[in-house]
């Protein structure tokens, strides 16, 4: 995970939108996990417009006709942010139990942003601009993608089933369909994780997004606060 950019947030104020199962397969996993208490996902409105966007470039994709984007999670107020970083946390201590205070908190770091009430620094999901989301094919299945969603390894890294010596027989395929996911969302303005540590995680409108799209700032700031 991107550590803070310290960019400028110039708010435009567009609001939170309900995503709908009209345009996407919704799968609410912090709430089916048990860590947050709705299963409404949310996101910018105009973020919503940008993901509609992705996924008709994914579908012009030969074979990919009939795919569709399914969403994780979006919006995440900090009490959602704060329980999987101590989840993180604590998984972390009992793997690494040598490690110190500060390997802990550079591990949680990896992959998560810390909760944060300071509107010049936002986490990435509080903002509503940020999704995390995989493909299913026209019968309903994840399309493969080498791991699940939130799998806190290296498997995760966007890349890793390329240039990384991995010999699962899948490489090849696993890494396609995971560029059909990275080029449909860049294509409709999204960024995916700068660290590239997570391949199911992009973001539009936030500090990250204006890092990598070389923005002198970022759109959207916290909604919740």
């Amino acid at each position: 995970m991107l550590r803070n950019t310290n960019l400028p947030i110039n708010e435009n104020k567009e609001p939170l939108e309900v995503l709908s199962e009209k345009d996407f397969v919704l799968e609410p996993a912090y709430f089916n996990m048990g860590f947050s208490d709705t299963n409404v996902m949310e996101l910018r409105s105009g973020a919503i417009i940008q993901l509609r966007k992705a996924q008709e470039n994914l579908r012009k994709n030969k074979g990919c006709e009939k795919w569709t984007l399914k969403i994780w999670d979006g919006y995440r107020p900090v009490k959602v942010q704060k329980r999987l970083c101590d989840e993180l946390s604590a998984d972390l201590k009992k793997k690494h139990p040598d490690w110190n205070e500060a390997q802990i908190l550079d591990g949680v770091m990896d992959f998560l942003a810390l909760p944060s009430t300071n509107p010049s620094s936002p986490a990435p999901h509080n903002t509503g601009g940020t999704v995390d989301l995989t493909v299913v094919d026209e019968n309903g299945k994840d399309v493969p993608m080498g791991t699940g969603f939130d799998d806190f390894t290296e498997k995760s890294h966007t890349n890793y089933f390329i240039g990384t010596g991995s010999k699962d027989e899948m490489a090849e395929t696993l890494h396609e369909n995971r560029m059909l996911l990275k080029n449909s969302m860049e294509s409709a303005g999204f960024v995916n994780d700068p660290s590239g540590f997570e391949w199911w995680h992009y973001g539009y409108g936030t500090q990250e997004w204006a890092y990598m799209k070389k923005e002198a700032n970022a759109i959207y700031g916290s909604a919740e606060f």
